[in-house]
């Protein structure tokens, strides 16, 4: 399945779904500081029962690009098909299958971006949205398509990811 990116506006005709949000006054609570050192605040992905530290929204964004969003990075090397949602990951993969080899990981989509959506209050299915359709522009680009049939790349851990539809 192909997902269509349409950042703009809809059109007077069509109709605006609504989903409500809370990320951003999670977010901004993220940022300061609780009198209460045992205080947790939850992830505001729909159906996550993640709780991170106020103060630490560096925590909440890491586990968002973790579990929830689609991965990020590819292994460069044409013949792999390595993806992840960490560089740390890559840095294991590519010692671990291409020892002695010092190529970068390729960026399939930029996160920052993503989150900043989020961190704005734009409500988390659109985002999601977004993040499969650079998912798919991507491996448009390096034909990559069929390789790619998992966008988010999260197959091995079906149940964290909603890309409904997208799991064979």
């Amino acid at each position: 399945m192909m997902w269509a990116l349409s950042i703009k506006s809809p059109s007077p005709n069509q109709k605006r779904i609504h989903f409500p949000s809370q990320t951003t006054s999670i977010f901004s609570t993220m940022v300061s500081t609780s009198a209460n050192p045992d205080e947790r605040l939850p992830c505001p992905w729909p159906g996550c029962n993640k709780t991170i530290k106020p103060g630490r929204s560096q925590d909440l964004e890491r586990h968002m690009g973790s579990i929830h969003l689609p991965f990020q990075f590819f292994c460069s090397t044409p013949s792999c098909s390595w993806r992840g949602g960490r560089r740390d990951e890559f840095i294991t993969h590519r010692a671990n299958s291409h020892p002695g080899d010092e190529h970068e990981p390729g960026v399939i989509y930029d996160i920052k971006l993503i989150l900043d959506h989020i961190k704005k209050g734009v409500p988390i299915p659109r985002v999601e949205g977004y993040a499969l359709d650079f998912v798919a522009e991507r491996a448009l680009e390096l034909g990559k398509v069929e390789e790619w049939e998992d966008l988010c790349g999260r197959r091995a851990r079906a149940g964290w990811c909603r890309c409904e539809g997208q799991h064979a």
